[in-house]
């Protein structure tokens, strides 16, 4: 009887570990280990294909995951707006076919639907090489801003700003980002780039560093 009792135990763990198993993306099927592919129905979201540490995210607000060169880049020229219009474009004339069809019925008038169009914004996503070792992200690059007039000095990019921050050649530094606890600016050389932490780490305002998310100081408007 005891006998039983162990085999029975063991099937319901099995079955147990099996429910609670990674999640499967099948568009990491084909791909390498430790890189990134597009989610295909939406062009902010990412998959992080890396066996069983496989997971799905989205790009910071503004953004969209470029497959080209696996990074998230600040849309700026409403690269994710158009590819939602041409996806409209493909479905319109079967969704008039088949109203005109209805219509020949019974006679009634088909009704347009409104689609929604994705964000506008660009940007190149990197892994901090001071941040703990582990997978790497993608990031978020703009070109550096020149100013019309030499003499006047430059907004300094060191206080944190509700938007993008300004970056300038002579000023590099650090910034957070106001919404995603996980991703902050970075001024280089003039350029604008999103950094996001590793994997369950967050950037810790007070430090400029990437810690544990319970270690973590998330940037806040209170500071």
């Amino acid at each position: 009887m005891p006998l039983q009792v162990s085999w029975l135990s063991l099937l319901i763990l099995t079955g147990f570990l099996t429910s609670i198993e990674a999640e499967v993306f099948p568009q990491c099927a084909n791909a390498p280990l430790d890189t990134f592919v597009m989610a295909i129905e939406d062009c902010a979201s990412y998959i992080y294909c890396n066996g069983d540490d496989s997971f799905r995210d989205s790009c910071p607000e503004s953004t969209y995951f470029d497959d080209r060169t696996q990074e998230c880049a600040f849309d700026d020229e409403g690269v994710c707006l158009r590819n939602s219009d041409s996806v409209l474009t493909e479905e319109l004339p079967d969704k008039q076919a088949t109203g005109e069809e209805q219509d020949g019925i019974d006679g009634t008038t088909p009704v347009p639907t409104n689609a929604s169009t994705g964000s506008a914004d660009s940007s190149t996503l990197q892994t901090d090489p001071a941040t703990p070792p582990s997978e790497s992200f993608p990031s978020v690059t703009t070109p550096p801003t020149t100013s019309p007039n030499p003499s006047s000095p430059s907004p300094k990019p060191s206080s944190p700003a509700q938007g993008r921050p300004h970056c300038d050649a002579s000023g590099d530094g650090d910034h957070p980002h106001p919404q995603r606890c996980e991703y902050y600016y970075r001024c280089l050389s003039g350029y604008l780039t999103i950094v996001r932490c590793p994997y369950k780490y967050g950037w810790d305002f007070p430090t400029k560093q990437c810690k544990p998310v319970s270690e973590a100081q998330c940037f806040s408007y209170n500071y």
